[in-house]
């Protein structure tokens, strides 16, 4: 199911909700206001990199993969440092 953005005209609210494309909210569970939600237009996904053409999804996924692993990493080290003070 394909995960949709949502934004509130009224309170600013803004929130992700994964559901089918024909279905559509329109009430602000926040500010409870009826019909004050919308759709936030997303960025298309893209299967090729811009950097390189010719990189497959599979190669995309393993850097993502690896690169949010190092950021974990980081984040942890980070913290223990936090704790060691």
């Amino acid at each position: 199911m394909p995960k949709y953005t949502y934004k509130c005209k009224e309170c600013d609210h803004a929130f992700e909700a994964i559901h089918g494309m024909f279905v559509k909210l329109r009430n602000c569970d926040e500010c409870t206001t009826d019909g004050s939600l919308f759709r936030v237009p997303s960025v298309a996904y893209s299967t090729k990199s811009k950097a390189s053409p010719e990189k497959k999804t599979g190669e995309m996924v393993k850097d993502f993969i690896r690169d949010a692993k190092q950021e974990v990493k980081e984040e942890k080290k980070k913290m223990k440092e936090g704790r060691d003070k």
